[in-house]
């Protein structure tokens, strides 16, 4: 059984936390407690109310145990300096961080993450519905 940690409770964080939570050991953390209290019966995980860039949050989280970190907050800057204390301080191999400016994709990609971009993958999906 894997462990994952998620920072973000956004919709996706939510789905992803939902579904890995029935076969994976699951994290989730946010600093919005009402994102957090939006989970029901139906997760297994454990939930965190607190801010990812403290590091004592992510120690707490089980960091140091962890195989993959999920980075799926709105705020592009906190994902890219959470996954690099990650791969840097904790060795974590699997970090993915959702990026919203298309523009930084490239970027935080040369850091050797990840990088996720809903826009270009959908355009990518919508492509391929004409191929």
């Amino acid at each position: 059984m894997r462990y994952i940690i998620i920072v973000g409770c956004s919709r996706t964080g939510r789905v992803l936390a939902r579904e890995l939570s029935n076969t994976d050991n699951v994290v989730i953390i946010d600093k919005d407690l009402k994102k957090l209290d939006s989970f029901k019966e139906d997760f297994n995980g454990k939930k965190i109310w607190a801010d990812a860039l403290d590091v004592n949050t992510l120690e707490k989280a089980g960091i140091k145990e962890a195989d993959a970190l999920f980075l799926l907050t709105g705020n592009d800057n906190l994902n890219l300096v959470v996954g690099k204390v990650a791969k840097r301080k904790y060795k974590i191999k699997k970090i993915i961080l959702q990026v919203n400016d298309t523009m930084k994709k490239k970027i935080f990609g040369e850091e050797g993450l990840t990088v996720i971009n809903k826009t270009y993958l959908l355009g990518e999906v919508l492509k391929k519905c004409i191929s």
